[in-house]
C-alpha cells in the first residue's frame, strides 16, 4: 500500500501528520479498522488539522443523521474561517457484507411501542442503522411502505450477524427472522415519521464531492470507520491522495489473535505502560470473542473495546502500584482483576473428554457457560456437539465390531487410507451410516476414544444422552451438573 497506508502502528499516520505539518491538506482523510486503533489515529490527525487552521475538533460518534454534519461542514465558511469535523463509526463506506451486523445493531433498539411515537437517542441510532442497512443495499427508505422496503433485503440479513453468530452459530430461526422484520418495520417508520434519512445515496455524492475538493479552505472531515470496502469509489479516490490510514483488523489465527500487536503498540503509547507477553496472553483469553465463519474469523468490535478498556484500567493499576522499576502488566494483576469473559473452543472440550483428561474437560465447560451471554443457548449448543461424538463414539464402536477394524491404530496416515473407508461403509443392517462424511481427522479421535472406553458402556450411551437432554430441558434445577455428569461418564468409562 502506498501513500500513508502502513503495516506498522508506529508509522500509522505520520506522513500524513507530517504532509498537514507542510501545507499539503486534504479536504477528506479516511482511517479505517479496529476502532481501538482508528479512532485514536483519525482524532491525531484531526487535531493536527484544528491545530493548523486555529480551531477545535468537532466530533460526531455514529451520528444518526450525516446529511446535518455535512450540511453544517459545507457552511460553515458563511460564519467562520476554519472547522474540522471527525466522525466516528458513521458506516457511510460499509459493503453488504456489513448489513446483517447493521441490522443487528438496529435490533438493539426495540421494542417500540408504536409507528407514532417519537423515538428517543438509543431508538434515533437504532433506526439510522436500520436505513444504513437499506442503504447498502441500495434501497431508498422512502420509496415504498417499511415493510416492503425491508422485505427487499435478503433473509440471511435478519438472521444475525457476526457477533450474534458467535453466540448463536446458526442464527436466528425462519420464525425469529420474520418477527424481527415486523418489529424492524415499526421501528422503521417512527424513525421517518422522526426525519430521519441514514446514510443516503445523496450522502456519499457529497463525501464523493468532498474528498474530490468540495470544502472552503480551512474545512476538513475526517473519518474514523471499523469498515471501509476496498473497492468502493471514494474510499479508491482517498487511496491515490494518500488520504487513507488502514489500520491492523484483529483477526484470530493458528497461533493467536493477529493484529493485536497493533492495538496493544497505541494502548501502550497511550497509557505510557507496557505488558508483558505472558500477560497479554492471559488478557486477549480473558476479552477476546471471535466472530465470523471458520475461513475468514475476526474479532467483534465489543470485545476489542472490552480488551482495551481493561489494558487502560490495569496500566493505573500498574502505575499505582509501581516500585520504580519498568512499569509493566503482569499476569498476576491480570488474572487477579480480569473477569474471564473470552472463547472456549469447544473442540478441545471434547478432545479432553476423548483423551481421559475429566479435569480439564470440566474446568474448560465451566469456563464457556461463565463466558457465555446466553447461558442456556451455549448449554445447548455444547449438548448438541456432545451428543454427537457420544453418537459417533456408539457407531465406531459397532462398526468396528463389524468390520473387525483393530483398536487403537495411532497412526493417522494408515488409519484414514486402511480403515477409515471401513468404518464409513455399510451398515450391517443397510441402515444410514451416520459416520458417513465425518472428516477423517475427527473419526480418528471418535475411533481412538471408542477405542480405549468399555463396550458395555458405550451401548449405554445413547440411553445416557437421552437421560441428560430430558435433564437440561426442565427435569433437574441444575442443567450444568447433568452435563458435568456425562462428561464424568464418558471420561470414567475409559478403560
Amino acid at each position: 500500500m502506498s501513500g500513508s497506508s502502513h503495516n506498522s502502528t508506529g508509522a500509522l499516520s505520520d506522513a500524513v501528520v507530517q504532509a498537514i505539518g507542510e501545507g499539503d491538506i486534504r479536504p477528506v482523510y479516511l482511517v479505517s479498522g479496529d476502532l481501538v486503533v482508528a479512532e485514536p489515529q483519525a482524532l491525531r490527525i484531526a487535531e493536527r488539522l484544528a491545530e493548523a487552521a486555529g480551531c477545535e475538533v468537532d466530533v460526531h460518534r455514529r451520528p444518526a443523521d450525516l446529511n446535518r454534519v455535512f450540511t453544517d461542514l459545507q457552511t460553515f465558511s458563511l460564519f467562520a474561517s476554519a472547522k474540522i469535523v471527525l466522525v466516528i463509526d458513521a458506516a457511510i463506506l460499509a459493503d453488504a457484507r456489513s448489513a446483517a451486523d447493521l441490522v443487528d445493531e438496529a435490533a438493539e433498539g426495540l421494542p417500540v411501542s408504536g409507528a407514532d411515537v417519537e423515538l428517543d437517542g438509543r431508538g434515533r441510532e437504532a433506526a439510522s442503522r436500520l436505513m444504513q442497512a437499506l442503504r447498502v443495499f441500495g434501497i431508498d427508505p422512502e420509496s415504498g411502505s417499511a415493510s416492503s422496503c425491508l422485505g427487499e433485503l435478503p433473509e440471511w440479513a435478519f438472521q444475525g450477524g457476526a457477533i450474534l453468530r458467535k453466540k448463536k452459530p446458526r442464527g436466528r430461526s425462519k420464525k425469529q427472522a420474520g418477527e424481527l422484520k415486523n418489529d424492524l418495520a415499526v421501528l422503521l417508520e417512527a424513525g421517518l415519521r422522526s426525519g430521519l434519512l441514514g446514510i443516503a445515496e445523496g450522502d456519499l455524492a457529497e463525501l464523493g464531492k468532498m474528498a474530490e475538493g468540495g470544502l472552503p479552505d480551512g474545512h476538513a472531515l475526517v473519518l474514523a470507520e471499523r469498515v471501509a470496502a476496498e473497492d468502493h469509489p471514494v474510499v479508491q479516490t482517498l487511496r491515490k491522495q494518500h488520504a487513507l490510514v488502514q489500520v491492523a483488523q484483529v483477526t484470530a489465527g493458528k497461533r493467536g489473535f493477529d493484529g493485536l500487536s497493533d492495538v496493544v503498540a497505541e494502548l501502550e503509547r497511550t497509557t505510557g505502560v507496557g505488558i508483558t507477553r505472558d500477560a497479554l496472553d492471559e488478557l486477549a483469553r480473558r476479552t477476546l470473542k471471535q466472530s465470523g465463519g471458520w475461513r475468514d474469523k475476526g474479532i467483534d468490535a465489543e470485545s476489542t473495546g472490552r480488551f482495551a478498556g481493561e489494558y487502560r484500567k490495569l496500566a493505573n493499576l500498574a502505575q499505582a502500584q509501581g516500585d520504580g522499576e519498568l512499569t509493566l502488566i503482569r499476569r498476576q494483576l491480570v488474572e487477579e482483576t480480569v473477569k474471564d469473559r473470552g472463547d472456549e473452543d469447544v473442540w478441545k472440550i471434547l478432545d479432553a473428554v476423548a483423551e481421559g483428561r475429566g479435569d480439564e474437560a470440566l474446568a474448560r465447560y465451566h469456563r464457556l457457560m461463565e463466558s457465555s451471554g446466553d447461558a442456556m443457548g451455549a448449554r445447548l449448543s455444547f449438548f448438541g456437539l456432545l451428543a454427537g461424538f457420544c453418537r459417533q463414539l456408539t457407531a465406531v464402536a459397532g462398526m468396528a465390531r463389524s468390520g473387525k477394524v483393530p483398536p487403537g491404530v495411532r497412526n493417522y496416515n494408515q488409519f484414514k487410507n486402511r480403515w477409515a473407508p471401513v468404518l464409513q461403509g455399510e451398515t450391517p443392517d443397510g441402515a444410514p451410516n451416520p459416520l458417513k462424511g465425518l472428516h477423517p481427522f475427527r473419526l480418528h479421535r471418535s475411533y481412538l476414544a471408542a477405542s480405549q472406553m468399555d463396550r458395555g458402556e458405550l451401548g449405554k450411551l445413547p440411553w445416557r444422552v437421552l437421560e441428560t437432554e430430558l435433564q437440561i430441558k426442565g427435569e433437574v434445577t441444575n442443567a450444568d451438573a447433568a452435563v458435568a455428569a456425562l462428561l464424568g461418564r464418558l471420561v470414567a468409562s475409559r478403560l
